[in-house]
């Protein structure tokens, strides 16, 4: 079922803009909802080329896909929104959630007719030199619209079937690898700092897996731009971990870390 319509992304952050302009460079129209948006939330969408939309019915009408990809605290109030605008399309819940918030999800999405898929993005914001998947699971039709749209993209769809949960479970698997093992750094960093031997730590940094050590205060200040939405994806991620019978601490730990770093923006 080829995608005829508009595309909606809510809302353009730092990923969801640079997807959103993949997109567009695509050849699709993707639109976004831009009232009681910050300036610079508005400055990214002029750069991506998307289409401003003043109201939910706007932003909608006439729209095939709806790609959701926010903090995973935003996550239930963009469906809601959604929701109650009736959307009957489909709908790609593109955030770092729990098994049970994904399910508050699609039930609320759901319940307006739409069509739900799970999907995950694994990678920077995408471009020429950087690799970037987005796994997808869901209904197979569906997720092959989905994947269609990102020919020709930096964006590589990865189909992982049709249970809905695989494609959000496979990115927290990495999430919690990746930025788990930065968290980590950074209070090795701190212990090592309160004993007076930072640079000995430093100095192990050539060592396979240690790169993260080389330079813990820029790694500190690149931490401090995200960790207020990481932070809350470490609490997800820990829901995860409950659910499926494991040991919940190692996330919940790294939740605090990085609430501890982070100070959130103007949405």
């Amino acid at each position: 079922m080829p995608v005829t319509g508009a595309i909606a992304v809510l809302h353009p952050g730092a990923m969801g803009a640079r997807v959103a302009g993949e997109l567009v460079g695509a050849g699709h129209e993707v639109r976004w909802l831009a009232t009681g948006r910050s300036a610079q939330t508005e400055q990214r969408a002029i750069r991506e080329g998307l289409v401003p939309a003043a109201s939910p019915d706007e932003l909608l009408r006439g729209v095939d896909v709806v790609v959701s990809l926010c903090p995973p605290q935003g996550a239930l109030d963009v469906a809601t929104l959604v929701a109650h605008a009736g959307f009957s399309g489909t709908y790609v819940d593109a955030n770092p959630v729990s098994p049970g918030l994904l399910s508050d999800i699609a039930d609320v999405v759901g319940s307006a007719g739409a069509t739900f898929v799970d999907a995950g993005i694994v990678g920077p914001p995408p471009s020429t030199d950087r690799r970037t998947n987005l796994y997808l699971s869901g209904p197979p039709d569906q997720v092959a619209a989905v994947a269609e749209l990102c020919a020709g993209t930096a964006v590589t769809p990865r189909d992982l079937g049709p249970r809905v949960g695989a494609a959000s479970a496979a990115k927290q698997a990495f999430a919690l690898y990746n930025k788990g093992r930065l968290a980590l750094a950074l209070v090795a960093g701190e212990l090592a700092g309160a004993h007076g031997v930072g640079a000995v730590l430093a100095s192990e940094s050539g060592r396979p897996g240690a790169d993260a050590l080389a330079d813990l205060d820029e790694l500190r200040r690149g931490v401090g731009e995200t960790a207020w939405r990481w932070g809350p994806e470490f609490d997800e991620i820990a829901s995860a971990l409950a659910a499926a019978g494991l040991d919940p601490s190692a996330a919940s730990s790294v939740a605090a870390v990085y609430r501890r770093l982070g100070t959130p923006p103007r949405a």
